[in-house]
């Protein structure tokens, strides 16, 4: 996924895909059809409590049909319900009160946050919970939830697996119960996915044979891989986690997915990681929905070789496009023939960050090789702010028929100008 996020949720809801994320200043969810094509939106929930530090989102549909999620805000962990995966979302408890209180449950070493949900096949929800303080000596506490999904039907306790620091995860594969979670240091390569195996949601855990099974990886530039959720559909299960951005750049991370094997014997195999994900049987993309792809692609300027102007047009989140300073910038795109155009979609660096940007295109002018500044014929599709879109990437759609085509950033105090992808499709 394109961006800095991190610690993913995702649910799959009426053919729709919804991943939900750290954002660090507000609760964002992508959404798809198809797996291919995603769109972020954002949701109104946590609301009148103006906590700007929310993180690690923990999402399960219940029994009752609704859908409880839970955030971890300022130390605590806060209940939302809502009747759609999208919302709107309110709190479970009156007065904007958190659940799980800091250090509510065996203090001192608990850090109350990373809070997953888990729902066993009779019905019974779980809560999994917590972290430690310093990067160090993790506490992991369970407990099932009543049906109101905002109380505890029995005491909390604690479940600590081996290797255990944070981000837990439940999940059940052929009648055995696997507590998985995050160790290491999140800002770094040691941070890792572990697991433990049980007979029940609550234990006892017994360390499994292979954990860790998700480590870094340079080969694949998989750094820091962690704190992870899983889908399971078509009778395969996938690992959805983040990974530093590469190269690495002030601790963004970037959500990926592969998938999760078991042995013979029951135990989690290592995960392969992989440069552009794993081949995914339901995903729905089709030739319709394919961008246009250029024949070159010039920049104003590329900050190095890693950041160059073609990966923009790359059709992979994994790669970007960063100007070399923060100064007004362009990319250019030559398509070699005059197309039609209906749909663009820029993912800026930062997916909802305020760029202030004009496109133009131009006809197929006789020019072979020509540069952005020998073309005569621009014409100006319209300008636009990034940050004004209720939904990202923005979309323009006004179907236009060019060989040329050029975006221009405005600089600014932003850290990075550039673009994860710019798409622009035939059909609406």
């Amino acid at each position: 996924m394109p961006g800095d996020f991190a610690d993913p949720a995702i649910i799959y809801e009426d053919g729709v895909f919804y991943i939900y994320a750290t954002a660090q200043t507000s609760a964002d969810v992508w959404y798809s059809k198809d797996f291919v094509n995603w769109r972020l939106k954002k949701l109104n929930w946590p609301t009148s409590t103006k906590i700007k530090n929310m993180w690690a989102p923990g999402i399960a549909k219940a029994k009752d049909g609704k859908f409880y999620l839970y955030y971890s805000l300022n130390s605590q962990i806060y209940a939302g319900v809502a009747d759609a995966p999208y919302g709107p979302f309110k709190n479970l408890l009156e007065n904007e009160a958190p659940f799980i209180k800091d250090k509510e449950f065996f203090p001192p070493k608990i850090h109350s946050i990373d809070a997953d949900v888990f729902v066993d096949d009779d019905g019974q929800a779980y809560l999994y919970w917590g972290s430690g303080w310093g990067f160090k000596d993790g506490v992991c506490a369970a407990a099932p939830l009543n049906d109101d999904m905002k109380s505890f039907k029995a005491a909390p306790r604690i479940v600590t697996p081996k290797g255990y620091f944070e981000g837990p995860h439940m999940i059940k594969h052929k009648g055995k119960y696997y507590l998985m979670f995050s160790g290491g240091i999140y800002s770094d390569d040691t941070y890792c996915v572990g697991y433990a195996v049980g007979d029940s949601p609550l234990g006892p855990f017994r360390a499994g044979k292979n954990s860790p099974v998700l480590v870094s990886d340079p080969a694949t530039r998989t750094h820091g891989p962690g704190h992870h959720f899983t889908l399971q559909i078509n009778g395969r299960i996938y690992i959805i986690y983040h990974k530093h951005e590469w190269p690495l750049y002030n601790g963004n991370r970037q959500i990926c997915i592969d998938e999760l094997l078991f042995d013979k014997d029951g135990e989690i195999l290592p995960v392969k990681t992989t440069l552009r994900g794993v081949a995914l049987d339901f995903a729905k993309e089709s030739a319709a929905q394919s961008p246009i792809k250029p024949q070159r692609v010039l920049a104003s300027s590329e900050k190095s070789k890693d950041y160059a102007a073609a990966n923009a047009f790359d059709g992979n989140f994994g790669t970007l496009w960063v100007a070399a300073d923060k100064g007004d910038s362009w990319i250019f795109a030559d398509f070699g023939r005059d197309v039609d155009i209906a749909r663009l979609e820029p993912f800026f660096v930062n997916i909802k960050g305020p760029y202030k940007y004009k496109l133009e295109y131009a006809a197929d002018c006789g020019a072979q090789a020509a540069a952005p500044s020998e073309i005569k014929n621009w014409q100006t599709l319209a300008e636009f702010n990034n940050a004004e879109a209720k939904e990202w990437p923005q979309l323009i759609e006004s179907p236009f028929k060019a060989r040329f085509l050029r975006l221009s950033i405005k600089g600014g105090s932003l850290p990075r100008y550039g673009l994860w992808e710019l798409k622009a499709f035939a059909k609406p």
